[in-house]
């Protein structure tokens, strides 16, 4: 008997037709990490073949990122194309920017053998004080041809006066297209100048900004920024991204506020050197997209001899704590004066006890430390004044390290021109040998940031020096450059120097650079002017009249100058020569000063009536009033004023006159007063007694008011008119 069967357990489970001896094993599941892998390969080759795509179809990558903290309402290109006197075609600084740009010109097409470098930066790579003669860019293209001859050089300062980080790699877009070698780039100083807000960045993750910035490199980046710069033209640009800024910025010394509009925001300062270490490397990156190399160069500063610009208390500080801390840094500047140096520290250990955030403090604490020998201690001192000036127009030290890392990270050379200082100045700590003023190197300075160029330039196989090149050979590079300066150049150099003071409010310093410039130089009409201006700030109105007075005889087309002469005119009233004056500011007006001239005329005018109505010369003071109505028709205190001229002399404009007062003004009841007037004596005495009405109910007052109309009538014998004027007068 065959043994039973015993069914298995899982016999009555479905099993797969093809399962037996030659099935295989069964499937198994793919791990998850091959499946990311498949879909990240796969998807890299569809980019690859889309960035394949756009190529062909002519799409660029972009290769440097646009600038996502600010934009402006319009690009206005630094160059424009002339024609040669010799021939051809070159490209100069455009007539509108010479305001803030050295004349430069280069021709169009680069010929063979030529290596064409662009100096960038703010007023340091312009040249200021002086100009591009004697620049580090200067310097440089003097000196290169005796170092290589070999090549063609051709260096052009593109320097911007007042011009940030943000700005310069704007102006380097358009520099790109110019067939560059080399960007020469110097930048710092300005970086806070220029107001401008950042929350649409500060709210976005750093990480997101860094995919940003890698995705702009491709075509894809390019097609879709394409397409969406075309949508953004069609429709409103989104509101609240960026700040828009103007498309050339206002100097220092042209800006409406001053070093005291300043205030300490320490995320706002967190948010302006994000954007400048931002900046930095998207100018190497803009350089390197038109197949140029890049050299960054440390801004360096006056630390010595340059006060804050703006000092202000720390948070907490009380108001009469503030009082004690200025009250005890003044009286340390006190003791240094007085040679006392013990007294001087007790001075100033006190005011930055109460407040170690006073910037003037710090730089008081430098000069007595330097006094007395202790040069660490100074430099420190000095350095926590530069940090803690609320109004920083030299880079801090934090930016030193932003242009080093960006260097490094991009792999650019870097030009230590701020060590270099240290390194030649008394101590370590530069000051006046150096710089002129607070940032502005020297023009020996200027000539040892070229030859540090130049160094560096052979260092990176640019340059081939020659047998004879060295000290010798640049000693008489500067023989050249320095003869080429005449005592006018020096004499405007240091009126620049004054306007800069001028503007931060050292009036003391500011009136020294220009009474030295006069000295210098003292025909010449900028320089006047400027000692004139410094003067009258100061109050020393004589002396300012003095220095107007021969700016406008060297230089009458000079409409400032004109405008200020006779505003102090004006205040020692003679009213009748600062009209003149105003004339001929108006006439020589520039399109952004002729409104401005055209508005002080009619004051001047408006007040040479009324002094003219007060000495009862009635035709002169209608003369003046109906002049300065015709420049500002809708200024009231000058139809007022020749108001009272119609009323007084009875003319018969005055009704028309008062309507249109009353158009402008519709509440003022002394006009409806002066309306009723002149109607009651041109006759009308319905009409005459309606305004006066209107005159009441505006202002009760006026039913006792001695020159009212009731009061007139009365004071003219008109004794039933009166009576009547008083009854609409209510009473």
């Amino acid at each position: 008997m065959s043994p039973k069967h015993r069914p298995s357990p899982r016999s009555s489970t479905p099993r797969d037709p093809g399962a037996g001896s030659g099935a295989g094993p069964p499937a198994r599941t793919i791990p998850l990490w091959q499946r990311l892998l498949l879909l990240v390969v796969s998807t890299a080759l569809f980019l690859g073949l889309i960035e394949l795509a756009l190529g062909l179809a002519g799409f660029r990558p972009k290769l440097y990122d646009e600038d996502p903290y600010v934009g402006f309402s319009s690009v206005l290109p630094l160059f424009a194309r002339q024609e040669a006197p010799g021939g051809g075609a070159v490209w100069r600084t455009a007539p509108g920017k010479l305001r803030l740009f050295n004349d430069q010109s280069f021709p169009t097409g680069k010929a063979a053998g030529t290596y064409r470098i662009f100096c960038v930066g703010g007023s340091t790579t312009y040249g200021r004080p002086y100009d591009d003669r004697t620049s580090f860019c200067g310097w440089l293209r003097e000196m290169l041809p005796v170092a290589d001859p070999s090549r063609r050089w051709e260096v052009v300062n593109a320097g911007g006066v007042s011009y940030a980080s943000y700005r310069v790699a704007l102006l380097m877009e358009e520099l790109a297209g110019y067939e560059p070698d080399l960007f020469v780039i110097y930048s710092g100083h300005n970086e806070f100048l220029e107001s401008r807000t950042y929350e649409h960045i500060l709210a976005t993750p750093r990480a997101v900004r860094g995919l940003g910035a890698l995705a702009a490199h491709t075509r894809l980046y390019a097609a879709l920024d394409d397409a969406f710069a075309r949508l953004r033209k069609a429709g409103a640009e989104p509101a609240g991204e960026r700040s828009v800024l103007e498309a050339e910025v206002g100097t220092a010394t042209e800006l409406a506020v001053g070093p005291s509009a300043y205030e300490r925001d320490p995320e706002q300062r967190r948010a302006i050197l994000e954007h400048y270490r931002f900046n930095l490397a998207r100018m190497v990156d803009i350089a390197r997209s038109a197949g140029a190399g890049a050299i960054l160069v440390e801004p360096a500063a006056n630390l010595r001899h340059q006060s804050p610009f703006r000092s202000q208390h720390g948070d907490g500080v009380a108001p009469a704590d503030a009082q004690r801390c200025e009250a005890a840094v003044a009286a340390a500047r006190s003791a240094l004066a007085a040679n006392d140096p013990d007294a001087a520290e007790r001075a100033i250990l006190e005011a930055l006890d109460i407040d170690d955030r006073w910037a003037d403090g710090h730089f008081v604490a430098g000069r007595m430390f330097y006094r007395e020998g202790r040069p660490r201690e100074a430099r420190a001192a000095y350095e926590r004044a530069l940090v803690e000036d609320v109004c920083p127009l030299r880079a801090a030290p934090d930016m030193l390290e932003i242009v080093a890392d960006v260097a490094a990270d991009r792999e650019a050379p870097l030009v230590h021109f701020a060590r270099w200082a240290e390194d030649h100045s008394p101590d370590g700590i530069p000051g006046e040998e150096l710089f002129l003023d607070h940032v502005h190197p020297t023009i020996a300075a200027h000539r040892e940031l070229a030859a540090l160029l130049v160094e560096e330039m052979v260092a990176e196989g640019i340059v081939r020096p020659v047998a004879g090149w060295g000290p010798e050979a640049v000693e008489q590079i500067a023989d050249r450059i320095e003869s080429g300066l005449d005592r006018r150049d020096h004499a405007r150099a240091l009126s620049n120097l004054s306007k800069v003071m001028a503007w931060a409010g050292k009036l003391e310093e500011a009136r020294r650079h220009a009474a030295r410039a006069v000295e210098l130089f003292p025909e010449d009409g900028m320089v006047r002017y400027q000692a004139g201006l410094t003067a009258d700030l100061a109050g020393d109105y004589e002396a300012a009249e003095a220095h107007y007075r021969r700016a406008v005889e060297l230089t009458p087309q000079a409409d400032v100058a004109q405008g200020n002469l006779a505003i102090v005119l004006e205040r020692r009233g003679a009213l009748a020569e600062a009209v003149e004056h105003h004339r001929l500011a108006l006439a020589h007006a520039t399109d952004e000063s002729r409104e401005r001239h055209r508005a002080n005329l009619a004051n001047a005018l408006r007040l040479r009536g009324l002094q003219a109505y007060d000495g009862d010369d009635y035709a002169t003071a209608r003369a003046s009033l109906e002049e300065a109505r015709r420049l500002r028709r809708d200024d009231l205190e000058i139809l007022w004023a020749l108001g009272s001229v119609y009323t007084t002399t009875g003319a018969a404009e005055a009704t028309v006159l008062y309507r249109e007062i009353l158009e402008l003004d519709p509440s003022n009841a002394a006009a409806q007063n002066r309306l009723a007037l002149a109607l009651a004596a041109g006759g009308d005495l319905d009409g005459a007694l309606e305004a006066y009405r209107r005159a009441v109910e505006l202002d009760p007052t006026w039913a006792d008011h001695p020159e009212s109309l009731s009061s007139y009538l009365r004071f003219r014998g008109e004794t039933e008119a009166a009576r009547r004027a008083e009854q609409a007068a209510g009473r």
